[in-house]
């Protein structure tokens, strides 16, 4: 979908519905390694930090919060080294 000045984005879903995700090439000074601001929510932050330790994925090395006050959650980094995040779906 064109924007703005010879800008675009793709925009992906999952079938049926659900969350969407809009692609946007990076603008300015950006480079590889950097803070997506990308948060995922998962209802089980615990078995997705195994799986993707397990898939070899670079993972925080332990889960940072699930206190009760702070949910659970934990950094990833994809194959550029940028940083994603995985925070436990809070209960509304």
């Amino acid at each position: 979908m064109p924007f703005g000045e010879g800008d675009r984005w793709v925009e992906v879903a999952p079938p049926g519905g659900g969350a969407a995700i809009a692609l946007v090439p990076p603008h300015g000074d950006y480079q590889p390694g950097w803070m997506t601001g990308i948060v995922l929510e998962s209802s089980d932050p615990k078995s997705d930090h195994s799986e993707l330790t397990a898939g070899g994925v670079d993972v925080d090395a332990e889960l940072m919060g699930g206190d009760g006050v702070v949910p659970l959650m934990f950094f990833f980094r994809d194959h550029d080294g940028n940083h994603l995040m995985i925070v436990e779906t809070q209960a509304g």
